[in-house]
């Protein structure tokens, strides 16, 4: 069936459509939630991994990518910088869970929003979860059903469908310890590749043997979805995206800005008639980086719809766009800031298989207690394993403090296990994906750079309107958490300085430069011990954490404290987080309740129940 739509002169923000008669074809998204590329049989060539039939058998009349990456490893982060095309990081929606919905500019919609305003029939079944006020145009049906186009009224309306299947959601993995004993997989756990991270025990194995069952389950639905189309005569004029809505489900992998977190799997089914259209190869893997940045302006240029100038993504299919356009793009800029209860804070920047990481908290272990994830046995079992000093080298990192920054080349180690920041010969590498990542982070006014808690009370409503008002503020941020990376003898006298300037989001840098230098911050003793009657609860709490690398403190007396005094809830999470960490140092629990909570958050019971020790770790 042909979709024809006539479109009158009309003029929106920023974008011109004229009156003409277009074919335009129909766009299904096929979104498995929590999938990395990993994780599938089509993307190992030693055959280990998930069969997937009806994907496999899409991907032979389609592209597979094989550098597809969610710019964030998890839901709420990844979906709503898929829906705006922009970096949730300088539009405040980077954070999940949130702690209070953002406003977009009053220059950007989501880009489904251009799709109606062309013709197009949007529908969305069902997931929406947005850190941002939902564009009230961007769908005809918001929380619909599997099959919503048959819902539109002209049959020769265009359509975009989106369909999330939550079967492969790293909740189907938090099975009991009796389900792991008594009940069976399809797939047989002694046929799984347990990735190097990993300790290779029977737990671990029947994990990843129930993913792989939960993988295939989303396939079938998958091969409904492509019945669907051919029975309503659309399939010959519908791009199927299949694609993960970010990496997971296995321990260490979504929330994490490691490959397993970012690298999902994105394989496009191009209908017949559009073939001959695009110089692309049907069958072949392309090496070329997509970002779910760029999946947006590939739909409105496929549509023949302008793409408006003020989003961060390209398009990577049309009929303009080359094979060696394609295969060009090799960047890619990821991150992870908050998910649930936990901060985080890592920016990545990958050029072709060189992989730069900078961690903003180097003192935290990646393995920071996040209740939802260690509702998983097997994360469970690998922290039990830890404890009791049953695990290699390369399993142990996970659970030591990452470090300020890291360095791979993937090309040898995929699996991110060897730090090659100290080997001479990556020197010039690494100045340059330092460099590189740095000089990104200050052009888009990253809002990492001020904590949650600060921005999100002032700036909300325009969070890009307040990064830019604080831009040089940004950019003085930025210098001074590079202190991180070098000799405390080179950065003392800025840091002391920094300990008591006037402004609270500089002190409150200074004491975590100082917590990632461990011991050796015990020069700076009297000047943290200073801070701990600092009138922002948010900073107080992070020299308290400094503090704790040297020296013994009455850490409940102050948590308590500095929780009567917060502002708001992320300034509770931000008091709570370096609460964790001191737990983490010391080994004891803190008798907080939530009796203490004067304003409480997202997720604040598992931290509660982390710190007192009611949680299983």
């Amino acid at each position: 069936m042909k979709a024809l739509t006539t479109l009158l002169l009309t003029t929106y923000t920023g974008l011109e459509i004229f009156s003409q008669n277009i074919e335009r074809p129909n766009f299904v998204w096929y979104m498995t939630e929590d999938l990395s590329k990993h994780y599938l049989k089509l993307y190992n060539e030693d055959g280990n991994g998930a069969p997937s039939p009806n994907l496999e058998k899409m991907a032979k009349e389609g592209i597979i990518f094989d550098n597809a990456f969610s710019n964030a490893p998890v839901s709420s982060a990844a979906r709503s910088t898929l829906f705006t095309s922009c970096y949730g990081t300088r539009l405040g929606i980077s954070l999940h869970r949130k702690s209070r919905l953002v406003d977009l500019p009053e220059d950007i919609n989501m880009f489904p929003t251009y799709l109606r305003r062309a013709g197009y029939h949007t529908s969305n079944a069902a997931k929406t979860d947005y850190n941002c006020q939902t564009d009230n145009e961007a769908w005809d049906i918001i929380n619909g059903k599997i099959g919503d186009w048959r819902k539109r009224k002209d049959k020769n309306q265009p359509f975009f469908h989106v369909r999330t299947n939550a079967v492969t959601h790293e909740g189907h993995l938090h099975f009991t310890l009796d389900d792991f004993k008594n009940k069976r997989t399809e797939t047989d756990p002694n046929s799984v590749s347990i990735h190097p991270i990993h300790p290779d025990t029977p737990l671990f194995r029947y994990t990843y043997a129930t993913f792989y069952d939960c993988i295939m389950e989303s396939d079938r639905e998958l091969g409904k979805l492509i019945n669907m189309l051919k029975e309503d005569g659309e399939l010959d004029n519908t791009f199927i995206f299949y694609f993960g809505d970010n990496g997971g489900s296995l321990p260490g992998t979504k929330g994490y800005t490691n490959e397993l977190g970012l690298n999902v799997p994105l394989v496009v089914y191009v209908p017949e008639k559009w073939r001959k259209l695009l110089p692309v190869e049907i069958g072949e893997h392309k090496k070329g980086f997509v970002s779910f940045v760029d999946l947006g302006p590939t739909i409105m240029h496929l549509a023949s719809i302008d793409i408006p100038h003020n989003i961060d993504g390209t398009p990577v299919l049309g009929k303009d766009i080359s094979k060696k356009d394609m295969e060009s793009k090799n960047t890619a800029y990821c991150y992870g800031d908050r998910y649930d209860e936990a901060y985080a804070i890592n920016r990545t920047y990958r050029k072709g298989n060189i992989k730069y990481s900078r961690n903003f908290l180097p003192h935290h272990p990646k393995s920071l207690y996040v209740g939802y994830r260690y509702k998983q046995a097997a994360f469970r079992e690998w922290s039990d394993m830890y404890n009791a000093g049953k695990l290699n080298k390369i399993q142990e990192r996970f659970f030591l403090p990452q470090g300020s920054e890291e360095l791979y080349d993937l090309s040898i180690d995929p699996f991110e296990t060897n730090n090659l920041i100290n080997d001479p010969k990556y020197s010039d590498i690494l100045k340059e994906m330092r460099n590189g990542l740095k000089n990104k982070l200050i052009r888009d006014l990253d809002l990492g750079f001020i904590p949650e808690c600060v921005w999100i009370e002032k700036g909300y409503t325009n969070p890009v309107k307040y990064a830019q008002s604080r831009k040089d503020d940004i950019k003085r941020y930025s210098d001074l958490v590079d202190l991180q990376i070098k000799p405390i003898a080179q950065t003392k006298d800025e840091i002391k300085k920094a300990l008591h300037s006037e402004d609270d989001v500089t002190r409150y840098w200074a004491a975590t430069v100082c917590a990632s230098y461990g011991e050796k911050a015990d020069i700076f003793r009297k000047d943290l011990e200073k801070l701990l009657s600092d009138n922002h609860p948010f900073v107080a709490s992070r020299a308290l954490a400094a503090l704790n690398n040297f020296s013994k403190q009455d850490n409940v007396t102050v948590i308590k404290k500095l929780l009567k005094q917060a502002k708001s809830g992320p300034e509770s999470l931000s008091i709570l987080n370096d609460a964790a960490y001191i737990k983490w140092k010391t080994g004891n629990n803190l008798n907080i309740s939530m009796s203490d909570i004067v304003k409480p958050a997202t997720s604040i019971e598992w931290r509660i129940d982390y710190l007192t020790g009611k949680s299983q770790l």
